[in-house]
């Protein structure tokens, strides 16, 4: 059991063992240089010059992150697996299963890119449809998507939003198939160079557009 030393005040352990050889060591009740305890440790004996960081496995088992497994890999870390999924179905099998039983699951990489391959992928989403069940992109630069074809299909309603351009190119047919259209162009104050009422707009789309208006000025 590891216990508290009246000296130092850092952790100890009196049922401490190590297995060492002159490239690696396996350690069992390792009490690190933070003060939290290891079950077990799979370490590296001092890694390449190289390499600033730890190469090592360990079962945590104290502190905030007690019964974590924590891996440090100063190079590439890699999982192959799934030469014999299993089946799930005639049509799918599960080659790698990650589950998280509560909280998130994040994937960081500040100065790389996480890129998805598959046959076919899948995002989805099993919110309760009122304060969960979201899917959002963000991007500070630009959101690109290509295929041959590109579908929206929504049961409530879509919405598109620009605080500048909107632009539509279709070089062939462009079909509108609706109830009911209505066209509200941008406002012009000016009683002279647009009176109310006057082009595409009426009284209240005109009302609209200022309204908009102002909406942006205000969120700038």
């Amino acid at each position: 059991m590891p216990y508290q030393s009246p000296n130092t005040g850092e952790l100890a352990c009196d049922s401490f063992q190590e297995l060492t050889t002159d490239e690696g060591e396996i350690r069992f009740g390792e009490v690190t240089r933070n003060n939290v305890k290891m079950a077990v440790m799979i370490r590296r004996i001092f890694p390449h010059a190289q390499f600033s960081k730890s190469q090592y496995i360990a079962l945590q088992m104290s502190g905030k992150l007690d019964g974590a497994i924590i891996a440090s890999a100063p190079s590439c870390f890699t999982v192959l697996c799934g030469e014999k999924p299993l089946k799930v179905d005639d049509n799918n099998a599960v080659g790698a299963y990650i589950r998280a039983e509560n909280g998130d699951i994040i994937l960081s990489a500040p100065k790389g890119r996480v890129t998805i391959m598959a046959r076919d992928i899948d995002l989805i989403s099993k919110g309760n449809g009122t304060n969960t069940g979201f899917i959002n992109q963000v991007a500070n630069s630009k959101i690109t998507q290509s295929a041959p074809a590109i579908e929206l299909d929504a049961q409530d309603a879509i919405s598109a939003s620009s605080e500048r351009d909107m632009n539509f190119n279709a070089p062939g047919e462009l079909e509108i198939s609706t109830g009911d259209l209505h066209i509200t162009e941008g406002p012009d104050v000016s009683p002279v160079t647009s009176p109310l009422g006057s082009g595409a707009n009426d009284i209240t789309r005109q009302a609209k557009g200022l309204l908009k208006l102002i909406e942006s000025l205000v969120r700038n």
